[in-house]
């Protein structure tokens, strides 16, 4: 009985290794939360730390990115907007390639503007290096397929991801 418990207990562990390790996406989903609230509250120290290493390299290393983000978040507020709402899906698509695991994963966030809110759909692809287990984002808007691998040089374009986002203009009731 207790050697049958034991090898039970032992299969059960052994089973939740193997399982998180089929699923990789598992961890996205909290990386990706603490990513939205980043945006939310403009915590530039969060969204660096969630910043795939070579585009970091490319935006001139942490203080390029924290000017960066500074500008952008400036310029919302100069036109009067602000970021009211950051959703973040479930990863759609994952992939294993080059010692990386590559995640599709689809965002929706709504951005107050004068007279109304522009609701933007768009993907983020979420990176995790092998050795370290740690997700890291990058924002596909900019993106295209002539220019990602300059990026994300390990990029495997089976994952189908669409170079594009949708936005919609909502005007608000009392503009009407």
């Amino acid at each position: 009985m207790i050697r049958t418990l034991t090898l039970a207990v032992v299969f059960i562990c052994f089973s939740a290794i193997v399982f998180a390790q089929q699923h990789p996406a598992s961890g996205i989903q909290k990386a990706a939360k603490e990513f939205a609230q980043a945006n939310m509250e403009e915590d530039f120290e969060t969204l660096i730390k969630y910043t795939y290493p070579v585009v970091m390299e490319k935006s001139g290393g942490k203080e390029g990115v924290k000017k960066a983000l500074a500008d952008a978040y400036d310029l919302l507020k100069i036109r009067g907007m602000k970021i009211i709402s950051f959703e973040v899906g479930k990863p759609i698509k994952t992939t294993h390639t080059a010692g990386e695991i590559h995640a599709l994963v689809p965002v929706v966030y709504k951005t107050h503007v004068p007279k109304g809110e522009i609701v933007s759909q768009t993907t983020l692809i979420a990176v995790s290096d092998d050795a370290t287990g740690n997700w890291y984002f990058i924002e596909t808007s900019g993106l295209d397929p002539k220019n990602i691998h300059n990026y994300l040089p390990t990029w495997d374009y089976t994952l189908g991801l669409h170079f594009d986002s949708s936005k919609e203009f909502i005007a608000s009731k009392s503009s009407e």
